[in-house]
């Protein structure tokens, strides 16, 4: 009989042991100090996956729930609950928003449609790709710089698909993005010139493409690139030639396409100059210059859990207001007796 009263009184009490080694103090602060670790080591190595945050994140999210359930202080005070509920929900929020997420960048010719194939992209493992429904062209845009090179404002107009199978236009930037199926593209510094190519080949079959030159002003003096021709025919080295440039040093100046800009071709040792509608024929099939355009740079976000992130961390602030209220009222109530 006394041994087995012992053996249930410990099963009894080993949820409960586990539920309170959960709970430690301690492990709260390991979860907050692997969280400034893994931050720390991305910020140095500038190269990291998110993902590793939804490991603190889910611990502190046990820690806590679990300290609820030991801390029969926290259940009976209100504002206390709601607050330690808030961070819970918070902690679990941000734990699935890392484990969903995806940033990404693209750059996307002025005038044609992006290509979600074209998006480097890093997903997190659970993130619902929708990546590929995307659809937007780009516009024109505009980007202005204050003297001594101080970028302003960013303009950029796109194309997005409307009611009645029409085209809609939209002004996104810096600070406003462009929203698609939960996707955020934001414009960056990053933009440049872009040099359309039609290649025909023997049969007359053609294709049209374009080539991007390194971003502008950052690589004012390499605009340059190579392209290989299709069905192992040469490689194109690529060169813009400028006369006069576009950015302006000491002044204020808007990012727009060079003027009288020669395109320099160089193909098995020879030199040839083209300006757009002059071609290159090499041996049987020929490389048309079409028309020099701009590329804008896009920096892609997705991350569903920010507005319940937002929704959680009010809670919990709601609930920690409500907590110290009480508190200020009842040292209130002792001052006055």
């Amino acid at each position: 009989m006394g041994l087995a009263a012992v053996d249930r009184r410990s099963v009894a009490t080993a949820p409960a042991r586990a539920v309170a080694w959960l709970a430690s103090l301690w492990w709260t602060l390991a979860w907050m100090a692997l969280t400034a670790a893994i931050l720390i080591h991305g910020q140095i190595a500038e190269e990291w996956s998110a993902v590793w945050l939804s490991v603190p994140f889910g611990g502190l999210f046990v820690n806590l729930l679990a300290a609820l359930v030991v801390h029969e202080r926290l259940r009976r005070q209100p504002g206390l609950l709601v607050f330690h509920l808030g961070l819970a929900a918070v902690a679990l929020t941000a734990a699935g928003g890392r484990l969903t997420a995806l940033t990404g960048s693209v750059e996307v010719t002025q005038g044609t449609l992006i290509e979600p194939a074209l998006v480097d992209a890093k997903p997190a493992p659970l993130h619902p790709w929708r990546l590929d429904q995307v659809a937007f062209i780009q516009g024109a845009f505009r980007i202005d710089y204050d003297p001594n090179m101080q970028r302003r404002h960013t303009h950029s107009s796109v194309h997005v698909p409307g009611a009645g199978g029409r085209w809609e236009t939209v002004e996104i930037g810096d600070d406003r993005p462009l929203k698609m199926f939960g996707y955020r593209f934001y414009t960056t510094p990053n933009k440049g010139f872009a040099v359309v190519l039609r290649h025909t080949d023997a049969s007359g079959a053609g294709v049209t493409g374009a080539v991007h030159l390194p971003s502008y002003p950052l690589n004012e003096h390499n605009q340059s690139n190579t392209w290989q021709m299709p069905n192992g025919g040469p490689k194109l080295e690529l060169w813009l030639h400028m006369p006069k440039p576009v950015h302006v040093e000491d002044a204020a100046w808007s990012f727009g396409l060079p003027e009288d800009a020669v395109l320099v071709v160089g193909v098995e040792g020879e030199r040839h100059e083209l300006k757009p509608g002059q071609e290159l024929r090499i041996g049987r099939e020929r490389v048309r210059y079409e028309d020099l355009r701009l590329w804008m740079g896009y920096q892609v976000f997705f991350d569903p859990s920010l507005p319940w992130l937002a929704a959680a961390a009010l809670v919990a602030c709601a609930g920690l207001a409500w907590h110290s209220v009480g508190k200020v009222r009842a040292i209130s109530g002792d001052c006055d007796a």
